[in-house]
C-alpha cells in the first residue's frame, strides 16, 4: 500500500496560501473554479470533483445536460488530473442548489433511479480516460437524496458501473446519523475495498440534525479517518476546509503524520 496523495479543496483561503507559499499539497477544484485555478497556478498538481454543479445523474440525458461531456473533457485536459470524481446523485432529473440541493423535477422511485444512474454512470465512465470515481452523499430530507445515500443502493450501483469510490467520512457520518443508522453499521454496509479516496471534514450538530459544514476535524475525526485508512487503499485524502490559515494548516500537519 502506498502513501495517499495529501490534498485540500480549492477556495479562496487555499489560493491565497499558495500565493504565499505556505500550501505545498495539490488542490482539488471544479465546477466554475476549474477555469480562473489553472489560469492562476498552471505548474500546480491538480484532482477534479465535478465539472458541473447543480447537475443529475438521474436525467434520462444526463450526459447531454449544459454540455457536460465537453466541461468534463476540458476540465480534465485543464487539470491534468489523474481520475475524476462526481457526485453519485440526485434522486430527481433537476435539482438547484439552495443551501443544499433541491428538487426541481418529481422525486424517482428506487428502482428507475439505480437504473437510471447505472445507464448514465457506465457511459461517463466509457467517455472519459481516466478513472471514474462516485462519492456519498450527505442525506438532506429534500427529495433529492431520496434512495442514493442508503448503503445497498451506494453498493449496487458501485458494483454494477465497476466503479471506484470517493468515501466522504462527514457526509457517510449526516447520512448515517438522519437515516437512523449506527455509524459503524453504515459503514461496513459500504463497498469500502471500491475506496480510492477520501473526504475529510469535521460536521457539526445544526440545530437536531448532524450537518457537513466542513468545520476543523476533532479527536474524534482523526480516530475515524485512521480506521477507515486501516480497511482501504485511497489514493488521496482531501481536507475540506477554508475558514482559517492556521487551522488549515494544522490539519494538513496531523493528516500527513498519519498518512506516514
Amino acid at each position: 500500500m502506498s502513501t495517499p496523495t495529501l490534498a485540500v479543496s480549492d477556495g479562496p483561503l487555499a489560493r491565497s496560501l499558495l500565493r504565499e507559499g505556505k500550501l505545498t499539497v495539490p488542490l482539488e477544484t471544479g465546477g466554475p473554479l476549474t477555469a480562473s485555478a489553472v489560469a492562476e497556478f498552471r505548474e500546480r498538481r491538480w484532482l477534479l470533483h465535478n465539472s458541473v454543479w447543480n447537475w443529475s445523474l438521474a436525467h434520462p440525458q444526463a450526459l447531454a445536460q449544459q454540455d457536460v461531456l465537453a466541461a468534463t473533457e476540458s476540465a480534465l485536459e485543464q487539470t491534468r488530473a489523474p481520475w475524476l470524481s462526481v457526485h453519485l446523485g440526485f434522486s430527481a432529473d433537476a435539482v438547484t442548489f439552495q443551501g443544499g440541493f433541491q428538487t426541481a423535477s418529481a422525486t424517482l422511485g428506487r428502482e428507475t433511479l439505480v437504473s437510471r444512474l447505472t445507464a448514465n454512470i457506465s457511459a461517463l465512465k466509457a467517455s472519459v480516460n481516466v478513472p471514474l470515481l462516485l462519492e456519498n452523499l450527505d442525506y438532506n430530507a429534500t427529495g433529492a437524496y431520496e434512495h442514493i445515500c442508503e448503503p445497498v443502493v451506494i453498493r449496487t450501483v458501485l458494483e454494477a458501473t465497476d466503479t471506484q469510490f470517493l468515501l466522504d467520512l462527514s457526509h457517510a457520518q449526516v447520512s448515517a446519523s438522519r437515516l437512523g443508522f449506527a455509524l459503524d453499521d453504515y459503514l461496513a454496509q459500504l463497498p469500502l475495498a471500491r475506496v480510492r479516496q477520501l473526504h475529510v471534514n469535521g460536521p457539526r450538530p445544526v440545530g437536531e440534525a448532524l450537518a457537513d459544514v466542513h468545520e476543523t476535524l476533532r479527536p474524534v475525526d482523526y480516530r475515524l479517518l485512521e480506521s477507515i485508512l486501516e480497511q482501504t487503499d485511497p489514493w488521496a485524502v482531501t481536507l475540506e476546509y477554508g475558514h482559517d490559515a492556521g487551522a488549515l494548516l494544522s490539519q494538513l500537519d496531523q493528516l500527513q503524520a498519519i498518512l506516514d
